[in-house]
């Protein structure tokens, strides 16, 4: 009985090591300080963090999956760490597949990356986190399933993920857009428009509504800090919930707990907010 025990873990863990594997590869390029890099990948993570002003350093961690009837995974994981599929066109930085899908088949790459902080960044997971750190003066960052986080972005931003998190701060004015089919959404310190919408989930934002926001969830609640001094035109509607404007409102129309349309402080730009099942705050 204790040989068949051994027997079956030492099977295990063969099994286990041939079902996936590593390779690494890295790479630094010389670059102007404000770079437009894309990163992209299939399948993993991507990790963008602020670096040298004149350089983009990234590491790729290749992983093969090939299952438990063998392939050549890990044969193809090698070629990509001794081949990585990063171009460069002057200040043009491209990491990430190159659309050969039987190279790339089973296999995850997941990438870090430093660059310079003024970097024009695109980033896109097919399956996996986008984490975005203190670099960024410009950003688009999309994932079809993960939670996108980027914090000390410089500029404007379009994030996205098809289900998971948004969690977002902003260091410069930019205008914002923010959407996921299923996940929470919280996004800091915005100044500029703003359009944000989950398909189930909350959403909370604080900035300086300095033009139109549109805020939307099929089931959730909302919350929006603007400050007592904020100027605005208030349209928020909610199909069960209700609704509370800390600032003083002069109010439109007939008065109902579900729907608000009103001006805060002799009004300004528009803030929409609606949810089908969920409460509505302003601050």
């Amino acid at each position: 009985m204790q040989l068949r025990i051994l027997l079956t873990a030492a099977t295990f863990a063969i099994a286990t090591t041939a079902f996936a594997a590593e390779a690494r590869f890295e790479r630094t390029l010389s670059t102007g300080n404000a770079p437009e890099v894309s990163v992209s990948t299939g399948s993993g993570n991507i990790n963008l963090r602020a670096g040298s002003d004149n350089q983009v350093h990234i590491i790729g961690h290749v992983h093969s999956n090939r299952g438990w009837m063998g392939g050549d995974a890990d044969s193809r994981a090698q070629e990509i760490a001794n081949n990585p599929p990063i171009t460069q066109s002057g200040n043009e930085i491209t990491i990430g597949e190159r659309h050969n899908n039987d190279l790339f088949r089973n296999i995850s790459i997941d990438y870090e990356v430093t660059l310079p902080r003024a970097s024009v960044i695109n980033a896109s997971s097919g399956s996996g986190d986008v984490d975005i750190q203190g670099v960024g003066a410009s950003l688009k960052a999309q994932s079809g399933s993960g939670n996108v986080k980027a914090h000390g972005i410089g500029g404007a931003a379009t994030l996205g993920t098809g289900s998971g998190d948004i969690d977002f701060d902003q260091s410069a004015p930019g205008d914002v857009k923010a959407e996921t089919g299923s996940g929470n959404i919280v996004l800091r310190n915005l100044s500029g428009a703003l359009k944000s919408s989950t398909g189930s989930g909350n959403i909370e934002v604080s900035g300086q509504p300095t033009s139109d926001w549109k805020l939307s969830t099929g089931s959730g609640n909302i919350h929006m800090a603007v400050g007592s001094g904020a100027r605005f035109n208030l349209d928020a509607d909610t199909g069960s919930g209700t609704i509370n404007v800390q600032q003083p409102i002069t109010m439109q129309g007939s008065l109902n707990r579900h729907h608000i349309n009103g001006a805060v402080n002799g009004g300004g730009p528009t803030l929409r907010a609606q949810t089908g099942s969920g409460d509505i705050q302003i601050r």
